[in-house]
């Protein structure tokens, strides 16, 4: 089962890009594609050049991260087993969306509380053309 991990605040300077602009395999479906390798708290993942989170990355627009994280136990050629740890991208929230999600919950608290005052007033005519 992988765990979800949410990386925000501070935390998001860990997320480094190591590598941009690499090439897939040449017999993978992405092969006219390029990647970037990321690493997070000593382990890599990859994601796809195209993705916007790698752009707002870079230009530090990105207010939280979410990563996959799974676990999985290796055979060695003598037998022996070890846990590789494994991050895959699970999504991102930037600056931009997280400053629109605050003023859309302010909005509604203003609403739900009764303070909320309209922008523009309708008039009895407006009011009751609606109602039919």
């Amino acid at each position: 089962m992988a765990k979800t991990i949410e990386i925000t605040g501070n935390q998001i300077f860990r997320l480094r890009v190591l590598e941009s602009g690499m090439s897939y395999a040449k017999d993978s479906k992405l092969s006219n594609e390029k990647y970037s390798r990321i690493t997070y708290n000593g382990t890599v993942f990859t994601i796809n050049d195209k993705d916007p989170f790698l752009a707002d990355l870079k230009a530090g627009r990105v207010h939280t991260a979410f990563l996959l994280e799974t676990e999985e136990s290796i055979t060695d050629a003598n037998g022996g087993t070890s846990v590789v740890t494994r991050l895959a991208f699970d999504g991102y929230a930037s600056n931009a969306q997280m400053i629109g999600l605050t003023k859309t919950d302010a909005v509604l608290q203003s609403i739900m509380k009764g303070s909320f005052k309209a922008e523009a007033e309708l008039s009895e005519e407006d009011i009751l053309a609606l109602e039919q």
